[in-house]
């Protein structure tokens, strides 16, 4: 028997998108489109979170404005090989009455994702992970490149109970349980 003794992320929507103009263009086109997958309303944003790499410029601060978003709450988070484990684990944090999380992500490929994270309550989030019991599907372990992605592969493909894990040649492990919606 293992357990996880960690409760998941309720992830509403996830979206990639890769075939704006230009960078600026690119955060906004994955960012609606999550929102629009996660049926989650601009207004219904309480933070807003950038993974990349070095950027200039706050990128999450663009983002909700680009939005119109009202949120107080933007980061930017270094896209290294635990970034966007660290961004849920942040992201997970803010969750409160104050609403949604919207996660935007610089792919490797120069594609941007997005990911929008919701409070809720669910007797899968608070279940622990354990191998003995009957009637009980373990959560997918996933490894990816491009985590944002491979949620969404693993939410197509049936997987809706996800740990994500992200380790570097030079960094420790880090992983977090994500509850995906059914779409």
């Amino acid at each position: 028997m293992g357990t996880t003794g960690t409760p998941g992320l309720h992830v509403a929507g996830i979206a990639v998108a890769g075939d704006g103009a230009g960078p600026a263009l690119l955060p906004m086109r994955a960012a609606y489109a999550a929102l629009h997958d996660a049926r989650i309303s601009v207004s219904d944003l309480g933070a807003v979170i950038h993974v990349g790499h070095g950027s200039p410029a706050p990128v999450s601060a663009a983002v909700r404005d680009g939005l119109g978003a009202r949120c107080g709450r933007t980061f930017d988070v270094d896209g290294g090989a635990t970034g966007v484990i660290v961004a849920l684990a942040v992201g997970g944090s803010l969750l409160d009455a104050s609403g949604s999380v919207l996660i935007t992500v610089a792919e490797p490929d120069g594609a941007t994702a997005s990911i929008v994270v919701t409070g809720g309550e669910s007797p899968l989030a608070t279940m622990e992970f354990d191998q003995a019991r009957t009637g009980r599907t373990p959560p997918y372990v996933l490894r990816s490149a491009s985590p944002i992605r491979g949620l969404l592969d693993a939410r197509a493909s049936g997987h809706l109970d996800v740990v994500l894990v992200a380790a570097g040649e030079n960094t420790p492990v880090a992983s977090v349980r994500c509850l995906l919606a059914k779409r």
